[in-house]
């Protein structure tokens, strides 16, 4: 009967020293639950990285020797950061146009005489610095989307 006492009493001692530990130590049923942070107000909704406006087809006629050789037709989509440049861009949105058909009336010939071929992004950086002299600081046009070029020629 004693051996028994014994073996119960050393039991005892071992789940009292496991069960201490597991205490200390924050372990089982003695973890604390992380508590859950409580924001003042509705959560802050985060806006995308990149917005995109869409444009009318930009066509270019290119004119050698008092004909026109080709047709140009580009998509072009403007892209921008933050709801305040969207609305500034929209309210010029013909401005940009007609700037993009102006500077490329020029240039493409040009580029086609010397290169025999549309090089994007030459004229993917052409059509950014002229962007930015329309809207008066850089920023507000992140960059000139050219979603597609039609090329017909006469």
């Amino acid at each position: 009967m004693k051996k028994l006492f014994m073996i119960f009493a050393l039991v005892l001692l071992v789940c009292g020293a496991t069960l201490g530990a597991m205490k200390w130590f924050g372990l089982g049923p003695f973890e604390q639950p992380e508590m859950a942070k409580t924001e003042e107000g509705p959560p802050e909704i985060k806006a995308p990285d990149a917005l995109f406006i869409d444009m009318a087809p930009v066509m270019i006629n290119v004119m050698q020797s008092g004909s026109i050789v080709t047709t140009i037709q580009l998509e072009l989509k403007i892209e921008t950061a933050g709801r305040d440049n969207i609305i500034k861009i929209k309210r010029m949105l013909l401005i940009y146009r007609d700037a993009f058909v102006k500077d490329l009336h020029s240039f493409v010939p040009r580029m086609l005489s010397e290169l025999d071929r549309l090089d994007l992004p030459t004229l993917k950086q052409r059509m950014q610095l002229v962007a930015d002299k329309v809207a008066g600081e850089t920023g507000i046009v992140r960059g000139v989307l050219i979603q597609s070029i039609l090329d017909t020629p006469q």
